[in-house]
């Protein structure tokens, strides 16, 4: 069925072919899956709660706007075009957490304001609405996002924001996540090792992104922003010796556009 404004909502089809390249979403309130397009006939518009700095829900309000984040950077990297909007008040608490936000490389949202600002700006109310508990009145389909709870004993020092966000990147969007230091640890080391891989593999001549890794990552992204299937299939492009460097460095590079990782951050600095 057709939504309003050029939405266009069905129910999911697994059997592949075109419609293979939608986004697909599992909406909270009924639980059923649905097949949205990723803004390529009109923007898809998507809101997110507002929250404020130092807040007790501040870690869990920055999940959810990590989960809109890769949203949308989904639908751009399928073709389409997406705007964020936050729902809530703006001041001094909204300009801290968005600074806050961005040391994730999560963007700022392209509005804020009340539901009818935000219909305003964004050209009409939201397609999809992103929360950490389930809203009943909200039009349109509803994601939720698991809680970020917190942990007895500290991370490690000098973590890396960007580690941080490839440690939830590592959890499926609907679970609550408990990152333990181990987990930290894992994500930092991970993050070094590939930049470091980055500015080894960007030495080799260019080549064709491996075919496998992106056609299971697009569809992993596509079906339910499902980010660990992407750095599951990374991993194994990593370990990969028959990928050439180049295939490697165009494929990360690609799926970083999501994944925002600042994996070329180390380009042209001396390799280990």
């Amino acid at each position: 069925m057709s939504g309003t404004d050029g939405l266009h909502v069905e129910p999911l089809d697994r059997s592949g072919g075109p419609a293979a390249v939608a986004l697909r979403l599992v909406d909270a309130r009924s639980g059923n899956p649905a097949k949205i397009d990723p803004g390529r006939r009109h923007p898809l518009r998507i809101s997110v709660p507002s929250a404020g700095a130092g807040s007790a829900a501040e870690p869990s309000a920055l999940r959810v706007r990590l989960v809109a984040d890769v949203l949308v950077r989904t639908a751009e990297l399928l073709g389409g075009q997406a705007l964020l909007g936050v729902a809530g008040p703006s001041g001094d608490n909204a300009r801290s957490f968005e600074a806050r936000a961005a040391t994730l490389g999560i963007r700022p949202p392209a509005a804020a304001g009340t539901p009818d600002d935000l219909a305003a700006a964004l050209g009409g109310p939201p397609h999809v609405h992103l929360t950490g508990r389930r809203d009943g009145a909200a039009r349109g389909i509803v994601v939720e996002v698991g809680a970020l709870l917190p942990y007895d004993r500290p991370g490690p020092a000098g973590l890396d924001a960007r580690a941080l966000r490839l440690a939830l990147l590592n959890h499926p969007h609907h679970e609550p996540v408990t990152l333990a230091p181990e987990e930290l640890d894992w994500a930092q080391g991970t993050l070094t090792r590939w930049r470091r891989a980055m500015a080894l593999w960007a030495r080799s001549p260019s080549r064709a992104m491996c075919a496998e890794t992106l056609g299971r990552s697009l569809d992993a992204l596509a079906d339910g922003l499902d980010t660990p299937s992407v750095l599951r299939a990374l991993g194994r492009a990593e370990q990969d010796a028959a990928l050439p460097d180049g295939s490697r460095f165009e494929t990360f590079a690609h799926l970083d556009r999501v994944l925002a990782l600042d994996l070329a951050r180390d380009l042209g600095r001396t390799a280990p």
